[in-house]
């Protein structure tokens, strides 16, 4: 009896209604930017700019229910509206490259450091001069389980300096015990003046 109740109250309810599934935002962007993801209402993505640089940048979607989206010299944009740069850059901002905090990072120098896919220094290795605002290109993202470096530096769990951050200043031969094994995507040298 409760079985037919059931089945008849979901008859009377109509059929279940499934999510839509997501569409990529329309526009010729994508022809010269890739890695594009929509995180609280925000299209990221990975654009090329005229100096052929890849610029990492964002736009508020709800600006462009009415134009398609395009690259514009390395920053997202749909009509009249510009997006942001996530990689700040001297010439764009009048300071070292930041992350639209007051947090700047230099694109070269400020430090060298070296990851490991496995822990005690061993694995496949990488080393990096300067900040990695985002490892997805260098075969190293979310592979990371030991490093070696000289200073400070912070390790983050998202790109561009995001999600989880940890300082380290002394080598770190097994993340795990920092619970990062394998989940970090960007790195930065902290300076005297704070980040780089």
């Amino acid at each position: 009896m409760l079985v037919e109740t059931l089945a008849a109250a979901a008859l009377m309810s109509g059929p279940v209604q499934q999510a839509a599934p997501y569409v990529a935002p329309r526009g010729d962007y994508r022809d010269s930017c890739s890695g594009e993801y929509v995180n609280r209402g925000r299209l990221y993505a990975d654009c090329r700019d005229r100096r052929g640089d890849v610029r990492g940048t964002s736009i508020e979607l709800n600006r462009c229910s009415d134009y398609e989206i395009r690259n514009d010299n390395g920053r997202l944009a749909c009509g009249p509206y510009r997006g942001t740069y996530e990689d700040r850059r001297r010439d764009d901002y009048g300071d070292d490259y930041g992350d639209g905090y007051g947090h700047g990072w230099p694109r070269q120098g400020g430090g060298e450091i070296t990851v490991y896919r496995d822990a005690h220094y061993r694995g496949a290795s990488a080393t990096f001069r300067g900040a990695i605002p985002n490892l997805r290109n260098s075969g190293f993202n979310d592979v990371i389980s030991s490093m070696r470096f000289r200073g400070v530096w912070e390790a983050c769990t998202d790109a561009y300096f995001r999600g989880v951050c940890r300082t380290f200043s002394e080598d770190v031969w097994n993340l795990q015990q920092h619970g990062m094994n394998d989940r970090i995507s960007s790195l930065r040298p902290v300076g005297r003046r704070g980040r780089w």
